[in-house]
């Protein structure tokens, strides 16, 4: 059957990443074990006692216990492994598991806005806390951030002898006073905006106080951690959509988070906003956006040009398209590899995407990926699903069937369980494409389906978008598996599957701006459908 133009393989653009199950199976090696130990005693009993028996007698004896410390040394491997795996998937687990997610936006109701500047009052100067609330990069705070921000500026450590008095005050009082002053006010909607500052004293001073370096960590403390919770949440199924209204709503305002470059930061404030920026990776690879959108990375590289941000600043120079050679190895080795691996990564895509694929050019993208996967640590199980998938890619292009299926059965093994539904999500869909270039269409069908049951869990467009493109195509071109997907009550008509087809397309290209294919093959439908009428029949994953 002839491949719809429709199903290019998607690659994954930012990796996220097991030791194979098998490579030693521990009951084939205590076999062999005890084979080489009868082994022995037959040698020994049928030879006699000499010192070539001996000889091989001490080799095999030797193979046997070689062959069972191996067994027992993977064994304990493989549970120490999973146990720590249990305890970072109950950590992270723990993490999210009080998350309260956000409604839908109500209609209606109207949301008063923060100025750009507060007013500038000389009868306020010298007041040391406003002075670094004033100097803060925002002047909009949810409730809990400020409070936290106030804890932090009358805990800072150095205050003078004369100040304790005053300071004694709690977070809360203060915020109290200062909105009975009109210096901030409840905006509703769990936000306080700072409306009134002082003249003097001037930044470069605020800045190198004890108040305002205590401030801006803790308020960037507070939205690190949220942004960290949501972003493990986005890859969950509970709470993804959730997730996804909270990054929609949030991510212009902690791209604010950034000061100016010419404002010194705090090393606590560079880990913080190494950890946003982190967060917001996940969001924007899920949305389909490079990795320097809205120039986060580029504003991470300015605060970590020294030598003090090693790990953090090569990791921003790659999301900014700026590290051009392997990043070197430091300590934790860990963080490091995955870094290098990464880096090779991001240079097989790198050479695919500015390339036509030529058989060179996806040789060398085959033996970055290759190093990526190696590098990779075992327990980053969605890095590892990401460079399977865009190593199967690369064997589609090349014409590597079973090559592209293996890689893709292993990512599907790593998935089991629940781990990274995302990418066993892509896996699947990925699949599908393998199936139908093999002349399989109904199992590729199923594969996409049920792609495409997880992308709706997921509330991934992107994800859903190249589903229904998928589906809409192959209907388009073999509408006689139509009931495969529609059913067959009511009974189907070619007319009828061509116009579901062309309702799921026009819906590709509404959710998937970049689906290349959806518009030739809606023409061909000649659907009036702009929009989804009736889904395709939903394939839930058996494992």
């Amino acid at each position: 059957m002839t491949q719809p133009r429709g199903h290019e393989s998607p690659q994954q653009t930012t990796p996220r990443s097991t030791i194979w199950e098998g490579v030693l199976g521990t009951a084939e090696v205590v076999a062999w074990a005890v084979v080489l130990e009868l082994a022995r005693n037959i040698v020994v009993n049928s030879l006699g006692d000499n010192d070539a028996v001996k000889v091989v007698s001490g080799l095999l004896r030797g193979l046997t216990v070689v062959g069972v410390l191996a067994v027992g040394a993977y064994v304990a491997y493989r549970r120490i492994e999973k146990f720590r795996e249990r305890v970072r998937t109950e950590r992270e687990l723990a993490l999210i598991a009080e998350l309260i997610e956000p409604g839908e936006p109500v209609r209606f109701v109207g949301a008063t806005s923060c100025p750009d500047e507060p007013e500038e009052l000389t009868e306020l100067d010298h007041d040391p806390i406003l002075a670094a609330l004033r100097d803060l990069p925002v002047h909009e705070f949810e409730t809990a951030a400020l409070l936290a921000v106030l804890s932090a500026i009358l805990d800072a450590p150095t205050r003078l002898p004369s100040d304790s008095a005053a300071e004694r005050r709690t977070a809360a009082l203060l915020l109290e006073d200062l909105e009975v002053r009109g210096i901030v006010t409840y905006l509703g909607a769990d936000r306080y905006c700072l409306r009134k500052k002082p003249r003097l004293p001037a930044t470069a001073e605020v800045v190198a106080g004890p108040r305002w370096q205590a401030a801006l960590p803790a308020l960037l403390h507070h939205y690190a951690d949220r942004a960290s919770r949501w972003a493990i949440a986005l890859e969950t199924v509970r709470f993804a959509r959730g997730a996804r209204r909270w990054f929609e709503a949030q991510e212009p305002y902690l791209r604010t988070l950034f000061p100016a470059p010419t404002v010194p930061v705090p090393r606590a404030a560079v880990h913080e906003l190494a950890r946003i920026a982190d967060a917001l990776d996940v969001w924007y690879a899920r949305k389909g956006l490079p990795e320097n959108a809205s120039g986060v990375a580029e504003a991470l590289c300015r605060l970590t040009e020294s030598d003090e941000f090693p790990l953090s600043r090569d990791l921003a120079l790659l999301r900014a398209g700026r590290l051009r050679v392997r990043p070197p190895k430091y300590r934790p080795r860990g963080l490091s590899t995955s870094l290098s691996a990464r880096w090779a990564h991001y240079s097989a895509l790198h050479s695919l995407d500015t390339a036509p694929p030529s058989p060179i050019v996806l040789s060398e993208a085959e033996n970055q990926l290759e190093v990526a996967w190696w590098l990779l640590p075992r327990t980053d199980v969605p890095a590892e699903v990401c460079a399977l998938i865009n190593l199967a890619v690369v064997h589609l292009h090349q014409g590597r069937l079973d090559a592209a299926q293996g890689h893709l059965e292993l990512a599907e093994s790593l998935t089991r369980g629940g781990r990274d539904p995302a990418g066993r999500a892509h896996t699947r869909e990925t699949l599908g494409i393998v199936w139908w270039t093999r002349g399989e269409p109904r199992r590729a069908l199923r594969h996409w389906q049920r792609a495409l049951t997880a992308y709706r869990d997921l509330d991934d467009d992107l994800g859903t978008g190249r589903c229904l493109q998928h589906l809409g195509s192959a209907a388009i071109v073999a509408p006689e598996h139509g009931a495969l997907l529609l059913g067959t009550d009511p009974p189907l008509t070619r007319a009828e599957v061509l116009r579901q087809a062309g309702g799921w397309l026009a819906a590709s290209r509404r959710l998937h701006p970049g689906a290349l294919h959806a518009e030739h093959y809606a023409q061909q439908a000649g659907s009036t459908l702009h929009t989804v009428d009736r889904w395709p029949l939903p394939a839930p994953d058996p494992s």
